[in-house]
């Protein structure tokens, strides 16, 4: 049986309009669609580590005092711009002391803290001039987050490297603007790298134009220094 179009085509070509032989008609063919090509993904940068200046291994190996500060002033965290400012080294360095007098920061010993310091250690009969200073560094409201760890990595090598009878940390002054509980000042003796160790007041915090600065100072003499046990109980009731 013919098909339409076979029917169509076998009367064209009896008109005169072209001669088909039909079981040779090639049927059309479909054009090949190109394969999509998928979209090449993005590079992807590999991440370059930070490269750590040799200069801030270099405390670390210090096997004394003076080595050991002259390392830090080399150290990333110091050569920052105005970094340098918060660190100081004292022209007389004192190992085996019997108090080792720890800051946040240099800044704290102002001439007005220095006063505070004195008439206080002259009073418990000791001599400022005595005690061991701890100078750079070491600030929680400036340092960062991955500055911390080394900072008190630091702490310990120059502890170890004083090697103090005693510690007497200065808390760090609280900030208005801080969060945090700041550290207790209460005297209660506690171990800090193997040493006895209390913490007291800010000298910020005492200096005569802080506000309730008087009440700090007696409250630091009255309770704080007799809490710790260090000192003999008459020095108080003088």
């Amino acid at each position: 049986m013919s098909t339409p179009l076979q029917t169509y085509l076998l009367a064209q070509g009896e008109l005169g309009g072209f001669d088909v032989v039909l079981s040779s008609l090639p049927l059309p063919k479909a054009k090949p669609q190109p394969e999509p090509k998928p979209e090449p993904k993005p590079q992807i940068p590999v991440s370059v580590k930070p490269v750590v200046s040799q200069d801030d291994s270099l405390w670390k190996n210090a096997n004394n005092i003076d080595d050991f500060y002259k390392a830090l002033q080399k150290h990333s965290v110091y050569t920052k711009s105005m970094r340098s400012l918060s660190f100081y080294v004292p022209k007389e360095v004192k190992t085996n002391a019997a108090f080792l007098l720890l800051f946040h920061s240099p800044q704290e010993l102002t001439e007005a803290a220095k006063e505070v310091l004195g008439r206080l250690f002259k009073k418990l009969c000791l001599d400022l001039k005595s005690c061991a200073i701890s100078f750079f560094f070491k600030c929680d409201a400036v340092a960062m987050p991955r500055e911390k760890p080394a900072l008190r990595e630091m702490l310990y090598k120059e502890i170890e490297l004083l090697s103090p009878e005693k510690i007497i940390f200065f808390r760090e002054a609280p900030r208005p603007e801080k969060t945090e509980t700041p550290a207790k000042a209460n005297g209660t003796p506690i171990t800090f790298a193997g040493k006895p160790a209390i913490t007291l007041y800010s000298l910020l915090e005492m200096v005569s134009n802080a506000e309730g600065s008087k009440e700090k100072i007696i409250e630091t003499w009255t309770t704080h220094l007799p809490s710790s046990g260090w000192f003999s109980p008459d020095i108080f009731r003088a």
